[in-house]
Parts: structure tokens; sequence; C-alpha cells
């Protein structure tokens, strides 16, 4: 976002470099912080209304039809309200400017369930709408649902990037069960998805969860 300045690299976006030109990097970008700052004395609509001046955005329908979406409340004072309408609110201000590209860090933090499929329908949206998606999540169902490649970081680098049925391939685990015989061991295969292998052995196959391969790679040697 343009906000640092990194010690090593490069950082672009359509490439424009995030530094130096990052003032016209960031029009084509919707952006939700870990964090969010508000000026705490507007209301929701004097602040939505602030950035869409900023953004010098000529049409509200986006801007209504994401306050419409997420039921957010407008007329009272940012600092009264809740973490959910304040990431409501966040959520809005990324979006609301159509952009092509946006950067999620954490997106549905302090929302109630039925906003979080909302908000993981709006990325499902916006993804078939060509948008390119940048999340950062420690809700594994959510990047499950709606991420096309998942990355694992650890330590700064980047020690998987994959599909998440390719990380799960990866990390399947295959067991022989020895049934009492013929009969059972078809039984147990029909409903596990197994293979016979002998009269009455089955191998089954067991893929981890993404939160455990995501545990591995923290708590393992990978």
């Amino acid at each position: 976002m343009g906000f640092i300045k990194s010690d090593h690299g490069q950082c672009k976006i359509n490439g424009l470099d995030c530094w130096t030109q990052s003032e016209i990097a960031q029009k084509n970008v919707g952006y939700i912080p870990g964090e969010i700052s508000y000026f705490n004395d507007m209301t929701g609509f004097e602040y939505l209304k602030f950035i869409a001046g900023y953004r010098g955005m000529k049409s509200k329908g986006r801007m209504d039809e994401m306050i419409d979406l997420f039921e957010v409340e407008l007329k009272s004072k940012i600092r009264r309200m809740s973490k959910g309408m304040k990431q409501k609110i966040g959520i809005v201000a990324a979006f609301m400017h159509d952009p092509a590209i946006i950067i999620l860090d954490e997106p549905t933090s302090g929302l109630d369930p039925l906003m979080q499929n909302r908000f993981i329908d709006l990325i499902r949206s916006e993804r078939k709408r060509g948008k390119t998606i940048l999340m950062s999540s420690h809700i594994f169902e959510e990047v499950e649902r709606t991420c096309d490649r998942i990355g694992i970081i650890k330590e700064g680098r980047l020690v998987a990037l994959d599909t998440a049925d390719a990380l799960k391939q990866r990390h399947t685990h295959s067991f022989v069960v020895t049934l009492a015989d013929h009969s059972e061991a078809v039984a147990f295969a029909g409903y596990f998805n197994g293979e016979i292998v002998e009269a009455n052995k089955v191998r089954v196959s067991a893929k981890e969860s993404l939160e455990d391969i995501f545990l591995a790679y923290y708590g393992g040697d990978k």
C-alpha cells in the first residue's frame, strides 16, 4: 500500500511502484487493514461520504449497494459503533469504488456468521468479475471457500503456495485396514471409498484439513 518503504526488493501493482507511485497505484486498489483507523466523531454516512470524495467517486451506486448488503448503520457516531459495525464500514469503503485489486487483512473480524457468509458471497462474485483479491486470514473455512490459491508464510518466507486440493493431496495419509471377512471389507470400502487390496483388507486415504496442514508447517520440519 506504499505506507512503509521496504529494506530490500520491490513491489509493484500493475507495473506501478508501490512506494514511488503509490498515489496512482492505489486508485485501483481496495484495502481493509487489520486495524482500521477512523475519524471517530464522524457518523457512518459522513465517513463514507468523505472517502467517496477523497476517491473522486462520481457515482454512489456501488456504495449504496454495499451499505444495503451489509446493513450498515449510517447515523451513529463511529466511536459508538460495535467492532462488527466498524468492520462493515471498512468493507464498504474498500469495495465501493469498484477496485480491480482488493487487499484484505482479516476482513471478517468482528462480523457475525450471517455477515461472514454475505462477505464470502461478495468475494466469490468479485472473483467471477475478474478481480484480483489478496486476503490474509486465519479462518481456514473462509480461506478454503474463497481462495483459488493458498499461501502459507513462515518466518517471512512463503513455504507453500497451491490450491486447497493440491495442498491436501500432498498431505494425504494411506492406511490398510483388516476386517473380519470379505463381506465386511466390501461394506467398509463402500462406506469409506476405499480400495480392496486383499479379501479382507481395505486401503483408505485420509486428507488433512487446511488447519492441520498449516499447523504442520509451523510445528514440523517442513
